[in-house]
């Protein structure tokens, strides 16, 4: 059985982008691998903003929530993976640590204006990942 790897930060982009992940999955009998990457950026926003760990973790699960609903909906198996760091070098590294059939990501993510100064991240997963790469609008 073959995995399909999904980028995911919560964003209507994103969800889009685990819409067409699932349909692959589907389409190749494949299970899923949902990667969500924590920066330093997001978590020093969060840790300011929160009143421990657990805070920050019950408002990231509830962020990526609907992406959980949606992919147990419909019925694929999956993994959520969770990673920290910056999110393109992650993300790129973790696409190539294992043979997925397909890399699907949304063409943006929550942070447009990170996205224009360091150029965004589907970008340089197009550009570094081994798999196919997919990127939804």
């Amino acid at each position: 059985m073959g995995k399909v790897f999904i980028a995911a930060d919560g964003s209507a982009h994103s969800k889009r982008a685990l819409e067409k992940a699932i349909q692959l999955a589907k389409a190749s009998d494949a299970s899923i691998d949902l990667v969500h990457v924590v920066s330093a950026k997001e978590s020093k926003e969060a840790a300011l903003n929160s009143t421990g760990k657990l805070d920050l973790e019950t408002k990231r699960k509830r962020m990526l929530q609907p992406l959980f609903d949606l992919i147990e909906s419909a019925g694929v198996e999956y993994e959520y993976i969770e990673l920290r760091g910056e999110p393109d070098v992650e993300l790129v590294k973790y696409a190539n640590h294992e043979p997925y059939e397909y890399v699907v990501v949304g063409s943006r993510g929550l942070n447009a204006f990170q996205e224009f100064v360091l150029g965004s991240v589907s970008h340089k997963l197009a550009k570094r990942a081994l798999a196919p790469v997919i990127i939804v609008k």
